[in-house]
């Protein structure tokens, strides 16, 4: 009997191994950006992201131990005019140059979670939906640029694109970002 029960602890520590939850791969990060009247995309990311994430058998405490760290200056949309623009207006105050993330709060039954951005030293929920998939988590939602404090940077920037923007920039911004786990 007692060999049965020991085995039969040993299977379940080893199945809960099997399906504990840990980064396979680096964080993706995507933004978009909207301008003009027709509010066309403009996405990219950034190239300096630190992520700190623990390994866990629950998928709860495995997201809400995730941290992020973005360095502003690392921003990337694949056009240098672009992001000197951007990081020389919009994150040119030094309260913005790191963007900090971390997972508030997790709802697996409708597949929702909140995510605190703390951007110019001013730390707001965003709620963004996810799915998991094929080994990734991916979550999307949209943060507002104005509710962090900076309606300044932003007219600055809107001011200094105008032109390529037809006068139109927009303040919200959708966010994606993707966990790859095994």
């Amino acid at each position: 009997m007692k060999k049965i029960l020991l085995s039969s602890v040993l299977a379940l520590g080893l199945s809960i191994n099997l399906s504990a939850y840990e980064i396979n791969g680096d964080l993706g990060l995507k933004w978009t950006g909207f301008k003009t009247e027709k509010k066309a995309p403009v996405s990219g990311t950034f190239k300096d992201i630190k992520l700190s994430i623990e390994k866990n058998n629950d998928l709860n405490k495995f997201l809400t131990s995730a941290k992020v760290e973005i360095q502003t200056a690392s921003f990337d949309s694949k056009n240098p005019f672009r992001d000197k623009n951007i990081t020389g207006t919009l994150f040119s105050l030094v309260s913005s140059k790191v963007i900090i993330g971390n997972v508030k709060s997790v709802d697996e039954t409708n597949k929702k979670l909140v995510l605190n951005v703390t951007m110019n030293e001013v730390t707001k929920e965003v709620p963004m939906t996810y799915t998991i998939n094929e080994g990734k988590i991916v979550a999307n939602g949209k943060i507002e640029i104005l509710d962090y404090d900076m309606k300044n940077p932003f007219m600055a920037f809107a001011k200094k694109c105008a032109a390529f923007h037809q006068n139109k920039s927009f303040s919200d911004v959708n966010i994606e970002f993707t966990i790859p786990f095994k």
